[in-house]
């Protein structure tokens, strides 16, 4: 023990974990500081245990003495008198793995994490009925001030709904809700942050076990075909995805015993990556998920063929978020940027100074790769960034999710491969900027979706997720609406990457133009 150890919080869940599980502890001074005795957590744990101090006497005599003290300390001192029980033995091991693994990957540079704790920032998350409304404003906005307007709405201040109340619309004993989010607004983050309040204990702490799973993984890989007569269940479900170690027999028969569906809750994410990939052999086991009393299930807007009485739309981040937001991100940078602050300062005066920027910033995918790219480059200091430039950079990090998410591997791919690979989604998008632009529209009726697509020569049988990139959001239109993707109205995030899409168009058609008028 010294004061490094009592001060991590990996030792504090280690040591805490095999209190409970009975293990035997004994505790060993190595601190170099005088006088040094644990405290906090760690003087509870070891209170009343005999300590074995290989500190104030560094020679080799004294280290061998004490070793030899420890090693007949190991062979004589029992195990701990109460042994954990059953139940609570397995769940404290998975509030271990949900805390161990509460960390936040940079989408810029993976290898780059922070912990849950001190990286999530509260999202928006409204009733998907008051989001609806908002964006049929936007709608019906005919002029340029009534159409910004209706976004700052839609990105602006928000009635938001705490997480931990998420259930309180629910008015049955069945707590069932779905959450809307576009790409890149935050969902799977959040559905790791929820994981991580419970394992702690600070939401619902009246489920005794909450099974985090992300669809994409029922596949054929992951659970092969069985024989005839045989099917998986939701406890192989738990088995696979929930505990991070293959179960022992033992362990299995106790799970199997305590197994209790209403005190379980499920979070369910991704419902949209999968609903049209379920193998054949798992689809009785997605709709026995789908059929759970308490769960959480996070989809984007479009392809949602569910009717749930409760439905909740995360919108990003309102505006106090994105300055504690912007503050965070470089606070965390302070070891290699010598002005992180100052850098904060800039960076929040210039979103604040830019409304079309400050509008997108409420997108969290948005603002992350806005501070990434201004970490990463030196412009701050000598010139001024552009506009243009900084969303030539957003697409580019827009289009490499997009290909990771269809399993392309996009390290070593330069920025002109990027282009290349995403060039039929991209020219689709400037084409349906212009005509939108044309008609002087902000949103896009199906007619015009449709004109587009077939100008632009794009199948959404070859391309199914190019109205998915994160650049665009679908929305129903006043009625019982329709489960088509492309009978639904839709916009572009903001207006200004409408903006920015439609001058890309017109720059192709001129470089077009005059390569023509000068071809011999």
């Amino acid at each position: 023990m010294s004061p490094e150890y009592q001060d991590s919080k990996n030792c504090k869940l280690e040591l805490q974990y095999a209190q409970t599980q009975g293990k035997r502890i004994i505790p060993c001074i190595v601190s170099d500081k005088k006088g040094w005795k644990p405290s906090d957590w760690l003087g509870l744990i070891t209170a009343g245990l005999l300590y074995i101090n290989f500190k104030g006497d560094d020679s080799e005599e004294n280290i061998q003495l004490k070793a030899k003290e420890l090693c007949d300390r190991i062979k004589e001192q029992p195990s701990a008198s109460t042994p954990p029980s059953e139940p609570t033995y397995l769940m404290e091991l998975l509030k271990y793995e949900y805390i161990q693994n509460s960390c936040v990957n940079r989408v810029m540079n993976p290898e780059k994490s922070f912990p849950i704790e001190q990286s999530y920032i509260n999202l928006a998350i409204v009733k998907a009925k008051e989001q609806h409304q908002k964006e049929k404003q936007l709608r019906d906005a005919q002029h340029g001030d009534a159409i910004m307007s209706s976004f700052e709405e839609i990105y602006g201040m928000k009635t938001a709904i705490d997480i931990k109340d998420i259930f309180e619309t629910c008015k049955n004993q069945k707590k069932q809700v779905l959450v809307f989010g576009r790409a890149g607004i935050g969902k799977s983050t959040f559905c790791r942050y929820v994981a991580y309040k419970w394992a702690t204990g600070s939401y619902w702490p009246q489920y005794e076990l909450l099974a985090f799973i992300p669809l994409r993984r029922l596949t054929t890989n992951r659970y092969p075909l069985l024989p005839p007569g045989q099917s998986y269940s939701l406890i192989d479900l738990v088995k696979t995805e929930v505990f991070p170690y293959d179960l022992s027999e033992k362990d299995k028969i106790l799970l199997k015993k305590h197994y209790d569906t209403k005190k379980i809750l499920w979070i369910l994410d991704g419902y949209d990556e999968i609903v049209q990939n379920v193998p054949h052999h798992l689809e009785g086991l997605f709709e026995q998920l789908l059929k759970t009393p308490h769960h959480i299930l996070t989809s984007r807007p479009y392809l949602n063929t569910l009717s749930y009485n409760v439905q909740m739309e995360i919108t990003g981040f309102i505006d106090q978020n994105i300055i504690k937001y912007v503050e965070q991100f470089f606070d965390q940078m302070k070891d290699e940027l010598d002005d992180a602050s100052i850098q904060s300062e800039k960076l929040l005066s210039f979103l604040q100074s830019n409304a079309s920027i400050w509008g997108v910033a409420h997108i969290p995918i948005n603002l992350e790769l806005i501070c990434s790219l201004w970490s990463n480059t030196s412009w701050p200091e000598t010139e001024k960034l552009t506009i243009t430039t900084l969303y030539s950079m957003m697409t580019e990090w827009l289009c490499r999710r997009y290909l990771t998410a269809q399993n392309i591997p996009i390290q070593k791919i330069p920025k002109t491969e990027v282009s290349q690979r995403c060039q039929k989604e991209l020219v689709f998008l400037e084409s349906l900027a212009f005509k939108a632009m044309e008609s002087n529209t902000i949103i896009i009726r199906p007619t015009l979706l449709e004109q587009v697509l077939n100008e632009t020569k794009v199948s959404l049988q070859d391309y199914p997720h190019i109205l998915n990139i994160g650049i665009l959001k679908s929305f129903n239109k006043q009625g019982t609406g329709t489960q088509i993707e492309t009978d639904k109205d839709h916009y572009f995030v903001h207006l200004s990457f409408q903006e920015y899409f439609a001058a890309r168009y017109l720059i192709n058609v001129l470089k077009d133009v005059s390569f023509r008028s000068w071809s011999p």
